[in-house]
């Protein structure tokens, strides 16, 4: 029951979710729960990194600020370091370490422990003062002979460092990545395309892209294309089923013989798809 705008009162009835209702939109919400997101317009800036964040006794995250982008990635790098049980971390650090990609040496985190106090005023002028004992936690990332801060990475370097502690660390149903291309030279992204195809064997990947080297690296029935009609609205195509039978076969018989996709796509072979 509540007032309108001319003050009336009006009623607002809310007729019982149905069970089948229910039960649906729970199973959606646990999927959905499950998604996880990696985007390299997260991490743009690696200047804006911090150098340091505070963890309670517990391990949880303390700040003023919001744990998301570069913070929340340092954190959950270096929670995993602390519960590496699993031996994801260690397969992560494998991965991009001096046996692996080499993109750095050692990940480490030191850690201080300091304390800061709370007062309040209770009645009768008394002052209660309240301690908080918390970790000050420094990620340093070891290359060569320097040991460097978060802020001190290259853009391509961090970016890839979140790309691939997602695709190998991350616990989910469904990993969305978006432009794994950006600011990561071929060499390395085919290295980082061919591994986030083994993990995907564990889970549903769906990257987005606007690269045709991209594009070379997967098969065409993996692939849709999205596009913008004014009169319908944003478009979805599966390529194998937006094109006729005889182009898609024509497609096969070119990807076999002497071309990829991305050079298929750059030809204009795809035509509007």
């Amino acid at each position: 029951c509540g007032r309108g705008s001319h003050g009336r009162r009006r009623l607002i009835v809310r007729e019982p979710v149905p069970l089948w209702a229910s039960n649906a939109l729970f199973r959606v919400a646990k999927f959905c729960r499950g998604i996880k997101y990696y985007g390299a317009s997260q991490f743009t800036d690696p200047g804006a990194c911090p150098v340091s964040f505070e963890v309670d006794e517990e391990g949880a995250f303390v700040g003023s600020f919001r744990r998301r982008g570069h913070a929340k990635v340092l954190y959950d790098m270096y929670s995993a370091h602390q519960s590496s049980s699993d031996g994801r971390y260690d397969r992560f650090i494998d991965i991009v370490g001096p046996h692996g990609l080499g993109l750095i040496d050692k990940l480490a985190f030191r850690s201080y422990r300091t304390s800061t106090a709370s007062y309040s005023v209770r009645v009768g002028g008394k002052v209660e003062i309240r301690k908080r004992n918390t970790l000050l936690i420094i990620p340093q990332f070891k290359i060569g002979r320097l040991t460097l801060s978060p802020n001190q990475l290259s853009e391509g370097t961090f970016k890839t460092l979140a790309l691939l502690f997602h695709v190998i660390t991350e616990d989910s149903h469904v990993l969305l990545i978006e432009e794994p291309e950006v600011c990561v030279h071929h060499g390395l992204l085919s290295s980082i395309l061919e591994l986030v195809k083994s993990y995907s064997q564990r889970r549903q990947v769906i990257i987005s892209t606007h690269s045709d080297y991209v594009l070379d690296h997967v098969e065409p029935e993996s692939v849709y294309s999205v596009s913008f009609d004014k009169s319908i609205g944003t478009r979805v195509r599966h390529i194998p089923k937006a094109m006729s039978r005889r182009d898609f076969s024509a497609l096969k018989d070119y990807l076999e013989r002497e071309g990829n996709l991305g050079d298929y796509w750059r030809a204009g072979g795809l035509g509007d798809l």
